[in-house]
């Protein structure tokens, strides 16, 4: 006897009033979780802002150079919300692939990419809540000048956007990499040095300066600094908005190129699961 099997299990419409409630969803559970572990995001506030001005009082012999943190607090926001998007990302997709509980999402409507969108935009909120923290404390405590023109949105806005790129791309690297915490440390080490925080990237000699434009949140952190000293326009002309946003559509593209690839595999091979 032959039986004929269907090729695949016909799927659900699911209508963009559904997907509104089913992204919503995602963004509260994010939020309720990241309530539950508020004491380490104050921790981790906290030692952000430690480690800032440790840097700066290493660079300035003992003196804390306010001209040179004007230039460099862009970028410990730009790496507060990398880091709250990579490491918690990928540490929730770990904690529930551990705990038996990851496979349990998929019994819902919604797609990977919804679901995954959701995180995201919850990690963002976390990340953004620490960044208005910092940058309150650091601007009052010393009088810091940031009077530029209000065109900085759009490339502050474009650098939180490359930040939760090369989140998605850490959290999609979770389904296949057993060891992807000890790389994302590496990586946030990386964004440190190479993003600005330390030194703004225009001091890099030649070559690193155009290696350091890999990395995420660089060019718009250089972008920020940029169009608070000459004006949006000068952003335009040297390029480095351009660029910009062609970094913000890679790294996002391939983060959700990377997850959907790592999600159809995880489902093919069972590894949802504890490992």
């Amino acid at each position: 006897m032959t039986a004929v099997m269907p090729r695949a299990l016909p799927r659900t419409a699911v209508g963009p009033v559904l997907q509104a409630r089913l992204l919503g969803n995602e963004i509260t559970k994010g939020l309720r979780l990241a309530w539950r572990r508020k004491g380490m995001i104050v921790v981790g506030t906290g030692l952000n802002l430690l480690t800032y001005l440790g840097i700066n009082l290493f660079i300035g012999g003992g003196h804390v150079i306010t001209g040179l943190m004007v230039r460099t607090l862009p970028a410990l926001l730009a790496v507060t919300v990398a880091q709250a998007a990579a490491v918690n990302g990928s540490g929730g997709i770990a904690e529930e692939i551990n705990g038996g509980t990851f496979a349990h999402a998929r019994l819902s409507p919604g797609s990977p990419l919804l679901q995954a969108t959701g995180r995201l935009a919850a990690l963002a909120v976390e990340g953004l809540l620490s960044t208005a923290v910092l940058a309150a404390v650091l601007t009052a405590w010393f009088g810091l000048d940031y009077t530029g023109p209000s065109a900085t949105v759009l490339p502050a806005a474009l650098t939180g956007l490359d930040a939760l790129g090369y989140g998605l791309l850490i959290t999609a690297l979770t389904l296949r990499i057993n060891s992807i915490g000890a790389i994302t440390h590496v990586f946030n080490m990386v964004i440190m040095f190479f993003g600005g925080m330390l030194v703004p990237v225009t001091v890099f000699p030649g070559p690193i300066q155009m290696v350091s434009h890999l990395v995420p949140t660089s060019l718009g952190v250089q972008a920020i600094n940029t169009t608070i000293t000459s004006g949006l326009a000068a952003s335009w002309t040297d390029g480095t908005m351009p660029w910009l946003i062609v970094h913000c559509v890679v790294l996002i593209s391939a983060g959700l190129v990377v997850y959907s690839t790592a999600m159809r595999h995880a489902l093919r091979e069972g590894a949802l699961t504890p490992r």
